[in-house]
Order: C-alpha cells, then structure tokens, then sequence
C-alpha cells in the first residue's frame, strides 16, 4: 500500500513526465510512474542539463537533473573517446544525455598547439606550456542500432526526439555495448559506442 506522501510525489513526477512530453507521459503506466519516481529519489543529482567538454557528472548512471531553466527530470550522461587518449591532438569526444523526452550529443575535436621554445646557455628548451583548443561539430542526423533494428533520428542543435517505440527498444536493449552512428553538417559521418553501462541505466530512465 502507498502511503500519501509517495502518492503526492509520484502523481507530481507523472504530472511532469506528461509536461515534458504529453505522448510519452500518456504512455506510462501507474507501475511504471512509480518506478520511475524511486529511480529519482535515490538518483545523484545534477544541477544543468548543459553539455560540455570538461563537464564533471556521474556517467552511465541515472541522475537527477535539476536545470534552472528546463526542470526536473532523470537522465543519463554518457561519453566515448574515438582515437585513443581523451586529450590527444586531433581526437574526437562523443558526450551524450538520454531523457525520456530527447537525446541530445555533442561531438567535439580536440587540438591543441605548444607556444615557442626559449634558447638559454647554447641551448634550446621547449616551453611547457601547450594551449589546447576543443571545438564543437553540429550533429544533423543520429543513427542507434538496438538489436536487429536501426533507428534514424533527424534532428537540430544536436538533439533528437525519443517516440515511444525507441523508448522502449532502448528499455530492452541487451546488456552490451551500442552502436551509433552521427552524420554531420557537411555529410561527415563518426561512429561511435554507447557503453554498456549506460544501456544498463536506460531501463532506470525508459
């Protein structure tokens, strides 16, 4: 039996899915309304849904966001190094947040470029210092392959609609490592992963 208190908060929480997306709210049933009500009261909270290259937030774990703009709602961070060391001249970053309502990626490149050495005493020293440059790639179109079925995704600034058949295709996907593929502006392609830690916390969030 639920006891007022947890009443209250699960019909605000399904009132807030159903504000964040009338279809997908629409959807849930009361179980699943109140599951998703305890995944958020022992989720660590975030305080911005905002992507960045440096951000600092639990990855592949359900979260709390609390964004002073957008409102509350649970989410997971994910992020994938293509080419070896995070920080290594020329390589990509795949970050991504994945809501009941939408997907949003953000790919990045980083490079960077060492100032001038200095000649002292008939030799000559590299300066340590090294500035590094992270610039941002707009991402047009998000491919995802859950099992034997692929899922295009159009979209703008980098974020994309989740309908209910994805939702509950990512819910259900295999614990393992899942494939995407990001198209963009210009026609370059990246392919990248999502950890299998983040498929995981999908059925915290679907």
């Amino acid at each position: 039996m639920i006891k007022l208190p947890q009443t209250i908060s699960v019909l605000f929480f399904g009132a807030s899915l159903a504000v964040i997306s009338p279809q997908l709210g629409a959807a849930f049933t009361v179980q699943e309304v109140v599951n998703l009500a305890q995944a958020s009261n022992d989720s660590p909270v975030v305080k911005s849904a905002g992507l960045s290259p440096d951000m600092n937030v639990p990855w592949s774990k359900a979260v709390r966001i609390v964004d002073p703009f957008e409102g509350e709602f649970l989410g997971v961070f994910d992020r994938n190094s293509l080419g070896g060391y995070l920080y290594r001249e020329g390589s990509n970053q795949v970050i991504s947040l994945w809501t009941p309502s939408s997907i949003r990626v953000l790919v990045t490149v980083n490079s960077g470029q060492a100032s001038s050495s200095f000649y002292t005493a008939g030799h000559l020293y590299p300066r340590p210092d090294f500035l590094r440059f992270v610039t941002t790639k707009k991402v047009d179109k998000l491919l995802l392959k859950v099992r034997e079925k692929v899922f295009q995704l159009d979209g703008s600034t980098g974020s994309f609609a989740v309908s209910r058949e994805l939702a509950t295709a990512l819910k259900n996907a295999p614990d393992e490592n899942l494939d995407i593929r990001l198209i963009l502006e210009g026609g370059q392609t990246i392919d990248s992963k999502i950890g299998k830690g983040t498929v995981k916390a999908w059925r915290n969030i679907y």
